[in-house]
Protein backbone atom coordinates (compact mmCIF):
# COMPACT_ATOMS: atom_id res chain seq x y z
CA UNK A 1 0.00 0.00 0.00
CA UNK A 2 1.45 3.34 -0.94
CA UNK A 3 1.10 5.86 1.99
CA UNK A 4 2.47 9.15 0.60
CA UNK A 5 1.43 11.06 3.84
CA UNK A 6 1.80 14.96 3.24
CA UNK A 7 4.27 14.54 1.01
CA UNK A 8 3.95 16.67 -2.54
CA UNK A 9 3.56 14.14 -5.20
CA UNK A 10 4.69 15.50 -8.87
CA UNK A 11 3.85 13.56 -11.85
CA UNK A 12 7.14 12.87 -13.01
CA UNK A 13 6.76 9.04 -13.32
CA UNK A 14 3.97 6.53 -12.58
CA UNK A 15 4.58 6.05 -8.92
CA UNK A 16 1.39 6.96 -8.14
CA UNK A 17 -0.91 6.14 -11.47
CA UNK A 18 -2.81 3.73 -12.28
CA UNK A 19 -1.64 3.72 -16.32
CA UNK A 20 -3.63 0.88 -17.62
CA UNK A 21 -6.88 3.12 -16.89
CA UNK A 22 -5.31 6.81 -17.07
CA UNK A 23 -5.88 8.75 -20.37
CA UNK A 24 -4.35 11.31 -19.55
CA UNK A 25 -1.31 11.77 -21.75
CA UNK A 26 2.43 12.30 -19.91
CA UNK A 27 3.80 15.24 -21.08
CA UNK A 28 7.31 16.86 -21.23
CA UNK A 29 7.40 20.86 -21.00
CA UNK A 30 11.05 22.29 -21.99
CA UNK A 31 12.92 24.49 -20.87
CA UNK A 32 12.60 28.13 -21.70
CA UNK A 33 15.44 30.06 -22.52
CA UNK A 34 16.07 33.63 -21.07
CA UNK A 35 19.02 36.44 -20.70
CA UNK A 36 22.87 35.48 -20.17
CA UNK A 37 23.49 35.87 -16.42
CA UNK A 38 27.28 35.63 -16.36
CA UNK A 39 29.50 36.07 -18.81
CA UNK A 40 33.15 34.46 -18.76
CA UNK A 41 34.82 37.09 -19.71
CA UNK A 42 38.01 37.66 -16.64
CA UNK A 43 41.13 37.64 -18.08
CA UNK A 44 41.67 33.61 -16.19
CA UNK A 45 38.31 32.52 -17.48
CA UNK A 46 38.10 32.44 -21.05
CA UNK A 47 36.08 29.58 -23.54
CA UNK A 48 36.41 26.17 -21.89
CA UNK A 49 35.01 26.66 -18.71
CA UNK A 50 32.69 24.23 -17.22
CA UNK A 51 31.81 21.54 -15.06
CA UNK A 52 30.15 24.82 -13.34
CA UNK A 53 27.69 23.93 -9.57
CA UNK A 54 25.86 25.90 -7.47
CA UNK A 55 24.28 25.66 -4.13
CA UNK A 56 22.73 28.04 -1.25
CA UNK A 57 24.55 27.19 2.42
CA UNK A 58 25.27 29.44 4.80
CA UNK A 59 23.31 32.36 3.90
CA UNK A 60 24.92 32.40 0.07
CA UNK A 61 24.30 31.12 -3.22
CA UNK A 62 27.72 29.40 -4.11
CA UNK A 63 29.13 28.17 -7.37
CA UNK A 64 32.52 26.76 -8.92
CA UNK A 65 33.77 26.22 -12.37
CA UNK A 66 36.70 25.30 -13.94
CA UNK A 67 38.42 27.82 -15.74
CA UNK A 68 40.60 27.67 -19.03
CA UNK A 69 41.10 29.27 -22.42
CA UNK A 70 41.70 27.44 -25.52
CA UNK A 71 45.37 27.49 -26.26
CA UNK A 72 46.12 30.34 -23.40
CA UNK A 73 46.74 29.49 -19.88
CA UNK A 74 46.22 26.28 -17.67
CA UNK A 75 43.25 25.20 -15.88
CA UNK A 76 42.19 26.38 -12.48
CA UNK A 77 39.16 26.18 -10.13
CA UNK A 78 37.11 29.46 -9.56
CA UNK A 79 34.64 30.66 -7.03
CA UNK A 80 31.88 32.98 -6.75
CA UNK A 81 28.57 33.76 -4.70
CA UNK A 82 25.20 35.47 -4.99
CA UNK A 83 22.38 36.60 -2.77
CA UNK A 84 19.85 35.99 -5.09
CA UNK A 85 20.94 32.85 -7.91
CA UNK A 86 20.96 34.98 -10.24
CA UNK A 87 23.70 37.98 -9.91
CA UNK A 88 26.87 36.96 -9.35
CA UNK A 89 29.95 38.51 -8.09
CA UNK A 90 33.53 37.30 -8.27
CA UNK A 91 34.80 38.01 -4.76
CA UNK A 92 39.06 38.98 -4.93
CA UNK A 93 40.01 36.40 -2.48
CA UNK A 94 44.06 36.85 -2.51
CA UNK A 95 45.10 33.01 -2.85
CA UNK A 96 45.89 32.31 -6.43
CA UNK A 97 48.17 34.35 -8.30
CA UNK A 98 47.30 34.97 -11.82
CA UNK A 99 50.16 37.09 -14.26
CA UNK A 100 51.87 38.27 -11.41
CA UNK A 101 48.33 39.87 -9.59
CA UNK A 102 45.75 38.07 -6.60
CA UNK A 103 43.10 39.86 -7.19
CA UNK A 104 40.88 37.04 -8.53
CA UNK A 105 38.38 34.88 -7.71
CA UNK A 106 40.92 31.51 -8.05
CA UNK A 107 40.99 28.97 -4.86
CA UNK A 108 42.86 26.16 -6.75
CA UNK A 109 45.98 26.00 -9.28
CA UNK A 110 48.22 23.42 -10.50
CA UNK A 111 51.10 24.28 -8.06
CA UNK A 112 49.06 23.63 -5.14
CA UNK A 113 48.91 19.50 -6.27
CA UNK A 114 52.49 19.10 -7.53
CA UNK A 115 52.93 16.29 -5.38
CA UNK A 116 50.08 14.49 -6.75
CA UNK A 117 51.06 14.72 -9.94
CA UNK A 118 48.47 16.29 -11.27
CA UNK A 119 48.11 16.54 -15.06
CA UNK A 120 45.31 19.22 -14.92
CA UNK A 121 41.55 20.08 -13.95
CA UNK A 122 39.47 18.44 -16.25
CA UNK A 123 36.86 18.43 -14.07
CA UNK A 124 35.43 18.89 -10.21
CA UNK A 125 32.33 19.48 -8.06
CA UNK A 126 31.20 20.72 -4.57
CA UNK A 127 28.53 20.32 -2.39
CA UNK A 128 27.89 21.55 1.11
CA UNK A 129 27.36 18.40 3.29
CA UNK A 130 23.75 18.67 5.17
CA UNK A 131 24.71 14.79 7.61
CA UNK A 132 24.58 15.77 10.99
CA UNK A 133 27.62 13.65 11.78
CA UNK A 134 29.44 15.26 9.10
CA UNK A 135 33.28 16.63 10.12
CA UNK A 136 33.01 20.33 10.85
CA UNK A 137 36.47 20.43 8.88
CA UNK A 138 34.89 18.44 5.68
CA UNK A 139 31.50 20.45 5.58
CA UNK A 140 32.35 21.36 2.17
CA UNK A 141 33.65 18.56 -0.18
CA UNK A 142 35.01 18.65 -3.73
CA UNK A 143 35.47 15.83 -5.72
CA UNK A 144 37.29 15.98 -8.98
CA UNK A 145 39.04 13.58 -11.42
CA UNK A 146 42.56 12.81 -10.55
CA UNK A 147 43.92 13.15 -14.33
CA UNK A 148 46.65 10.56 -15.21
CA UNK A 149 45.87 8.14 -12.34
CA UNK A 150 42.60 7.02 -13.24
CA UNK A 151 40.81 8.12 -10.00
CA UNK A 152 38.67 10.40 -7.93
CA UNK A 153 39.92 12.85 -5.72
CA UNK A 154 38.29 14.24 -2.56
CA UNK A 155 39.38 17.74 -0.88
CA UNK A 156 37.12 19.15 1.92
CA UNK A 157 36.94 22.50 3.37
CA UNK A 158 35.50 24.12 6.09
CA UNK A 159 34.70 27.23 4.98
CA UNK A 160 34.05 26.63 1.08
CA UNK A 161 36.87 28.83 0.21
CA UNK A 162 40.09 27.25 1.26
CA UNK A 163 40.51 23.36 0.16
CA UNK A 164 42.31 20.70 1.31
CA UNK A 165 43.39 17.19 -0.09
CA UNK A 166 41.84 14.46 1.61
CA UNK A 167 41.48 10.98 0.66
CA UNK A 168 40.95 8.68 -2.76
CA UNK A 169 37.21 7.90 -3.05
CA UNK A 170 37.25 5.34 -5.39
CA UNK A 171 39.13 3.86 -8.67
CA UNK A 172 36.72 1.88 -10.42
CA UNK A 173 35.39 4.01 -12.80
CA UNK A 174 36.09 6.59 -15.93
CA UNK A 175 35.33 9.85 -14.43
CA UNK A 176 35.78 11.71 -17.46
CA UNK A 177 32.82 13.89 -16.63
CA UNK A 178 31.36 15.79 -13.63
CA UNK A 179 31.35 13.45 -10.71
CA UNK A 180 28.30 14.55 -8.43
CA UNK A 181 27.86 13.10 -4.52
CA UNK A 182 24.77 14.25 -2.37
CA UNK A 183 23.62 13.18 0.96
CA UNK A 184 20.32 11.81 1.56
CA UNK A 185 18.18 12.55 4.76
CA UNK A 186 15.39 10.59 3.39
CA UNK A 187 17.74 7.21 2.09
CA UNK A 188 20.23 8.06 5.18
CA UNK A 189 23.46 7.57 2.78
CA UNK A 190 25.56 9.44 0.60
CA UNK A 191 25.45 8.65 -3.04
CA UNK A 192 27.98 9.28 -6.07
CA UNK A 193 27.45 9.55 -9.54
CA UNK A 194 29.95 9.29 -11.75
CA UNK A 195 31.22 8.20 -15.27
CA UNK A 196 31.22 4.73 -16.42
CA UNK A 197 31.21 2.77 -19.85
CA UNK A 198 29.59 -0.37 -21.31
CA UNK A 199 29.65 -2.11 -25.04
CA UNK A 200 27.37 -1.01 -27.30
CA UNK A 201 24.12 -3.38 -28.50
CA UNK A 202 24.17 -4.43 -32.13
CA UNK A 203 20.94 -2.70 -31.74
CA UNK A 204 21.74 0.47 -30.77
CA UNK A 205 22.02 3.00 -33.58
CA UNK A 206 25.32 4.00 -34.65
CA UNK A 207 25.10 7.73 -34.05
CA UNK A 208 24.25 6.71 -30.39
CA UNK A 209 27.33 4.60 -29.82
CA UNK A 210 31.12 6.04 -29.99
CA UNK A 211 34.35 4.40 -31.05
CA UNK A 212 37.51 4.26 -29.24
CA UNK A 213 40.54 7.42 -30.76
CA UNK A 214 42.52 4.39 -32.25
CA UNK A 215 39.53 2.71 -34.41
CA UNK A 216 37.91 5.95 -34.98
CA UNK A 217 41.35 7.01 -36.57
CA UNK A 218 41.57 3.80 -38.35
CA UNK A 219 37.98 4.28 -39.78
CA UNK A 220 38.82 7.71 -41.21
CA UNK A 221 38.19 8.76 -44.53
CA UNK A 222 39.53 12.06 -44.70
CA UNK A 223 38.52 12.84 -48.50
CA UNK A 224 34.74 12.53 -47.47
CA UNK A 225 34.77 13.32 -43.86
CA UNK A 226 33.14 10.69 -42.59
CA UNK A 227 34.11 7.16 -40.27
CA UNK A 228 33.40 4.20 -42.39
CA UNK A 229 30.64 1.81 -41.02
CA UNK A 230 32.29 -0.56 -38.66
CA UNK A 231 33.44 -3.64 -39.60
CA UNK A 232 33.13 -7.04 -37.57
CA UNK A 233 34.92 -6.95 -34.05
CA UNK A 234 35.19 -3.16 -34.33
CA UNK A 235 34.95 -1.82 -30.34
CA UNK A 236 32.46 0.75 -29.49
CA UNK A 237 31.72 2.01 -26.76
CA UNK A 238 28.02 3.95 -24.18
CA UNK A 239 28.92 6.29 -21.82
CA UNK A 240 26.54 5.79 -18.86
CA UNK A 241 26.57 6.52 -15.26
CA UNK A 242 27.50 4.45 -12.33
CA UNK A 243 26.61 4.58 -8.91
CA UNK A 244 28.22 4.28 -5.10
CA UNK A 245 26.87 4.76 -1.50
CA UNK A 246 28.23 4.77 1.65
CA UNK A 247 26.95 5.59 5.52
CA UNK A 248 29.87 7.56 6.17
CA UNK A 249 31.96 9.09 2.89
CA UNK A 250 34.44 6.73 4.19
CA UNK A 251 33.59 3.27 3.16
CA UNK A 252 31.75 2.28 -0.33
CA UNK A 253 29.97 0.38 -1.62
CA UNK A 254 31.04 -2.01 -5.47
CA UNK A 255 29.97 0.70 -8.36
CA UNK A 256 26.66 -0.30 -10.04
CA UNK A 257 25.32 0.87 -13.24
CA UNK A 258 22.11 3.02 -12.87
CA UNK A 259 18.90 1.75 -14.80
CA UNK A 260 16.95 3.95 -16.93
CA UNK A 261 13.77 3.01 -18.97
CA UNK A 262 13.89 3.96 -22.29
CA UNK A 263 16.03 3.54 -25.06
CA UNK A 264 19.87 2.90 -24.38
CA UNK A 265 21.78 6.10 -24.42
CA UNK A 266 25.13 7.94 -23.95
CA UNK A 267 24.90 10.05 -20.93
CA UNK A 268 28.27 12.70 -21.32
CA UNK A 269 26.73 14.20 -17.48
CA UNK A 270 24.48 13.09 -15.37
CA UNK A 271 23.26 16.23 -13.58
CA UNK A 272 21.46 14.18 -10.46
CA UNK A 273 20.08 16.57 -7.60
CA UNK A 274 17.36 16.39 -4.92
CA UNK A 275 14.49 17.82 -5.89
CA UNK A 276 13.78 20.60 -3.86
CA UNK A 277 9.65 20.78 -3.64
CA UNK A 278 9.85 17.02 -3.02
CA UNK A 279 13.42 16.14 -1.40
CA UNK A 280 12.37 12.09 -1.18
CA UNK A 281 12.55 12.61 -5.07
CA UNK A 282 16.08 12.47 -7.05
CA UNK A 283 15.67 14.80 -10.52
CA UNK A 284 18.41 15.05 -13.11
CA UNK A 285 18.87 16.85 -16.25
CA UNK A 286 21.68 14.93 -17.99
CA UNK A 287 23.87 15.85 -21.25
CA UNK A 288 22.96 13.41 -24.28
CA UNK A 289 25.88 12.83 -26.68
CA UNK A 290 24.98 12.04 -30.24
CA UNK A 291 28.07 11.47 -32.19
CA UNK A 292 27.03 11.63 -36.34
CA UNK A 293 29.50 9.14 -38.18
CA UNK A 294 29.68 11.81 -41.39
CA UNK A 295 29.71 15.11 -42.73
CA UNK A 296 26.65 15.69 -44.67
CA UNK A 297 24.85 18.21 -46.69
CA UNK A 298 22.99 19.30 -43.67
CA UNK A 299 26.27 20.39 -41.72
CA UNK A 300 26.77 22.73 -44.08
CA UNK A 301 23.94 24.18 -43.78
CA UNK A 302 24.66 24.68 -39.73
CA UNK A 303 25.53 27.83 -38.98
CA UNK A 304 29.85 28.03 -37.89
CA UNK A 305 30.45 25.86 -40.72
CA UNK A 306 34.03 26.81 -41.04
CA UNK A 307 34.44 26.73 -37.28
CA UNK A 308 33.02 23.21 -37.18
CA UNK A 309 35.88 22.17 -39.83
CA UNK A 310 38.48 23.56 -38.14
CA UNK A 311 37.88 21.90 -35.18
CA UNK A 312 37.90 18.71 -37.17
CA UNK A 313 40.99 19.41 -39.21
CA UNK A 314 42.77 17.81 -36.18
CA UNK A 315 41.74 14.84 -37.26
CA UNK A 316 39.32 13.99 -34.33
CA UNK A 317 35.93 13.92 -36.35
CA UNK A 318 33.97 14.35 -32.98
CA UNK A 319 34.81 18.07 -32.22
CA UNK A 320 32.52 19.02 -35.44
CA UNK A 321 29.75 15.99 -35.99
CA UNK A 322 29.14 15.26 -31.92
CA UNK A 323 26.67 17.27 -30.91
CA UNK A 324 24.63 17.60 -27.47
CA UNK A 325 21.59 18.11 -25.37
CA UNK A 326 19.69 17.81 -21.90
CA UNK A 327 17.22 15.14 -21.24
CA UNK A 328 15.16 14.75 -17.60
CA UNK A 329 15.20 11.94 -16.03
CA UNK A 330 13.88 10.91 -11.94
CA UNK A 331 14.58 8.68 -9.62
CA UNK A 332 13.06 7.46 -6.16
CA UNK A 333 15.87 5.00 -4.92
CA UNK A 334 18.44 6.32 -6.22
CA UNK A 335 19.46 3.19 -8.70
CA UNK A 336 16.34 3.17 -11.06
CA UNK A 337 15.23 5.71 -13.12
CA UNK A 338 12.84 7.06 -15.50
CA UNK A 339 13.84 8.83 -18.45
CA UNK A 340 12.48 10.81 -21.14
CA UNK A 341 13.68 10.89 -24.44
CA UNK A 342 12.93 13.59 -25.56
CA UNK A 343 14.98 16.62 -24.77
CA UNK A 344 14.08 18.98 -21.96
CA UNK A 345 16.99 21.28 -23.25
CA UNK A 346 17.40 21.17 -27.02
CA UNK A 347 20.17 22.95 -28.43
CA UNK A 348 19.10 26.93 -29.02
CA UNK A 349 18.00 28.28 -32.13
CA UNK A 350 21.08 27.89 -34.66
CA UNK A 351 23.50 30.47 -34.57
CA UNK A 352 27.49 30.21 -34.80
CA UNK A 353 28.13 28.73 -31.64
CA UNK A 354 24.73 26.32 -31.31
CA UNK A 355 24.07 22.73 -32.24
CA UNK A 356 28.09 21.96 -31.04
CA UNK A 357 29.51 19.55 -28.54
CA UNK A 358 28.45 21.02 -25.31
CA UNK A 359 24.66 22.19 -25.62
CA UNK A 360 22.41 21.06 -22.90
CA UNK A 361 25.17 21.52 -20.40
CA UNK A 362 23.07 22.10 -16.93
CA UNK A 363 24.09 22.87 -13.69
CA UNK A 364 22.85 20.09 -11.22
CA UNK A 365 21.07 22.84 -9.29
CA UNK A 366 17.04 24.77 -9.04
CA UNK A 367 17.07 27.98 -7.90
CA UNK A 368 13.71 29.01 -6.66
CA UNK A 369 13.07 32.92 -8.57
CA UNK A 370 10.50 35.48 -8.50
CA UNK A 371 8.39 35.37 -11.83
CA UNK A 372 8.81 37.68 -14.56
CA UNK A 373 5.41 38.66 -14.41
CA UNK A 374 4.28 40.62 -10.73
CA UNK A 375 2.18 38.80 -8.45
CA UNK A 376 2.32 35.21 -10.09
CA UNK A 377 3.94 32.04 -8.64
CA UNK A 378 7.85 31.77 -8.55
CA UNK A 379 9.32 29.32 -10.76
CA UNK A 380 12.62 27.58 -11.19
CA UNK A 381 15.81 28.87 -12.69
CA UNK A 382 18.24 26.64 -14.27
CA UNK A 383 21.63 27.52 -15.29
CA UNK A 384 23.32 26.46 -18.73
CA UNK A 385 26.41 26.69 -20.34
CA UNK A 386 26.89 27.89 -23.84
CA UNK A 387 29.13 28.76 -26.26
CA UNK A 388 31.39 26.19 -24.89
CA UNK A 389 34.82 26.36 -27.30
CA UNK A 390 33.93 29.13 -29.29
CA UNK A 391 36.14 31.00 -31.26
CA UNK A 392 33.78 34.29 -30.97
CA UNK A 393 34.54 34.58 -27.05
CA UNK A 394 34.37 33.64 -23.84
CA UNK A 395 31.65 31.02 -22.89
CA UNK A 396 28.39 31.90 -20.57
CA UNK A 397 25.41 30.66 -18.34
CA UNK A 398 22.47 31.66 -19.80
CA UNK A 399 19.20 31.11 -17.68
CA UNK A 400 16.74 28.93 -18.22
CA UNK A 401 13.53 28.42 -16.62
CA UNK A 402 10.79 25.63 -15.30
CA UNK A 403 7.55 26.06 -13.63
CA UNK A 404 7.36 24.88 -10.40
CA UNK A 405 7.07 20.66 -10.55
CA UNK A 406 6.74 21.77 -14.01
CA UNK A 407 8.85 19.46 -16.13
CA UNK A 408 6.15 16.77 -16.33
CA UNK A 409 2.63 17.00 -16.64
CA UNK A 410 -0.49 14.79 -17.11
CA UNK A 411 -2.24 16.74 -19.76
CA UNK A 412 -5.86 16.69 -21.81
CA UNK A 413 -6.39 18.80 -24.75
CA UNK A 414 -9.38 19.24 -26.32
CA UNK A 415 -10.89 15.76 -25.29
CA UNK A 416 -12.04 15.52 -21.51
CA UNK A 417 -9.11 12.81 -20.18
CA UNK A 418 -8.55 11.02 -17.04
CA UNK A 419 -5.81 10.50 -14.42
CA UNK A 420 -6.66 7.45 -12.10
CA UNK A 421 -4.28 6.41 -9.19
CA UNK A 422 -3.44 3.26 -7.38
CA UNK A 423 -4.63 2.61 -3.85
CA UNK A 424 -3.03 5.27 -0.95
CA UNK A 425 -3.19 6.85 2.36
CA UNK A 426 -2.41 10.35 2.93
CA UNK A 427 -2.84 12.92 5.64
CA UNK A 428 -3.99 16.08 5.97
CA UNK A 429 -7.51 17.90 5.83
CA UNK A 430 -7.03 20.23 2.53
CA UNK A 431 -5.85 19.07 -0.66
CA UNK A 432 -3.44 21.16 -3.55
CA UNK A 433 -2.93 20.96 -6.97
CA UNK A 434 -0.14 22.58 -8.85
CA UNK A 435 -2.60 22.87 -12.22
CA UNK A 436 -2.82 24.83 -15.27
CA UNK A 437 -6.39 25.30 -17.58
CA UNK A 438 -7.20 27.19 -20.47
CA UNK A 439 -10.41 30.10 -20.08
CA UNK A 440 -13.16 26.95 -21.03
CA UNK A 441 -10.64 24.10 -19.41
CA UNK A 442 -11.18 22.40 -15.96
CA UNK A 443 -10.42 19.58 -13.66
CA UNK A 444 -13.17 17.77 -11.16
CA UNK A 445 -11.47 15.38 -8.61
CA UNK A 446 -12.70 12.56 -6.84
CA UNK A 447 -11.94 10.92 -4.21
CA UNK A 448 -12.93 7.46 -3.41
CA UNK A 449 -13.47 4.96 -0.16
CA UNK A 450 -15.01 1.75 -0.92
CA UNK A 451 -18.52 2.92 -1.51
CA UNK A 452 -17.84 6.89 -0.05
CA UNK A 453 -17.18 9.31 -2.69
CA UNK A 454 -16.27 12.79 -2.85
CA UNK A 455 -16.00 15.21 -5.64
CA UNK A 456 -14.55 18.41 -6.25
CA UNK A 457 -16.00 22.05 -7.38
CA UNK A 458 -14.87 22.85 -10.83
CA UNK A 459 -11.40 23.45 -10.45
CA UNK A 460 -9.62 26.11 -13.09
CA UNK A 461 -7.16 28.28 -13.22
CA UNK A 462 -3.46 28.68 -13.13
CA UNK A 463 -1.30 27.96 -9.75
CA UNK A 464 1.56 25.77 -8.56
CA UNK A 465 -0.44 25.50 -5.15
CA UNK A 466 -3.89 25.88 -5.54
CA UNK A 467 -6.26 24.28 -2.83
CA UNK A 468 -8.85 21.95 -4.22
CA UNK A 469 -12.46 22.68 -2.68
CA UNK A 470 -15.11 19.78 -1.76
CA UNK A 471 -18.34 20.17 0.34
CA UNK A 472 -17.67 19.87 4.12
CA UNK A 473 -14.90 18.17 5.44
CA UNK A 474 -14.36 15.42 2.73
CA UNK A 475 -10.77 15.29 2.77
CA UNK A 476 -10.25 15.10 6.61
CA UNK A 477 -12.78 12.51 7.01
CA UNK A 478 -10.56 10.38 4.83
CA UNK A 479 -7.20 10.77 6.16
CA UNK A 480 -5.54 7.47 6.94
CA UNK A 481 -7.61 5.76 4.81
CA UNK A 482 -7.15 4.23 1.83
CA UNK A 483 -8.24 6.14 -0.41
CA UNK A 484 -7.79 5.92 -5.34
CA UNK A 485 -8.52 9.61 -6.62
CA UNK A 486 -9.68 10.15 -9.91
CA UNK A 487 -8.81 13.32 -12.03
CA UNK A 488 -11.41 14.49 -15.10
CA UNK A 489 -9.18 17.10 -17.10
CA UNK A 490 -10.60 18.75 -20.05
CA UNK A 491 -8.08 21.14 -21.60
CA UNK A 492 -5.56 21.19 -18.15
CA UNK A 493 -1.98 19.93 -17.54
CA UNK A 494 -1.96 18.70 -14.09
CA UNK A 495 1.81 18.76 -12.63
CA UNK A 496 1.71 18.08 -8.23
CA UNK A 497 -0.57 17.31 -5.93
CA UNK A 498 0.09 17.45 -1.88
CA UNK A 499 -2.36 16.76 0.93
CA UNK A 500 -1.35 18.99 3.80
CA UNK A 501 -1.90 18.30 7.46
Amino acid sequence: MLNISNRRECFFDSYLINEEKTTAERRLHKLRRRETIMEMNMPWEGNVCGYHCAFFAEGLWRMYYRCSQSGRHESYIAYAESRDGISWVRPSLGIVEFEGSRDNNLILDLKMFRELDYKGFDNMYVFYDENPQCKPTEKYKMLSMWVGHGALLLLVSSDGIHFEMSRTVTKDGEFDSQNIALWSPELGKYLCYYRGEHDGDKSTPVCDKSYTDKQAKALLDPEKMLLREPGAGTDTFMRDVRVIESRDFAEWSEQRRIEATGADLQFYTNCIMRYPRAPHLLVALPMRYVERKAWTPTYDELCGREARLRRMSGGSLRSGLAITDGLFMCSRDGYSFTKYDEAILPPPPENPESFVYGDGFALPTLIETPSDIPGADNEYTVLVNEGYRSELGPNRLVKYTARLDGFVSRHAGGEEKVIITKPFIYEGGKLFANIATSARGYAYFTLRCNAVEFTSYEVFGNSVDKQIHFEGNAVESLSGREVILEVRLFDCDLYAIKFDK
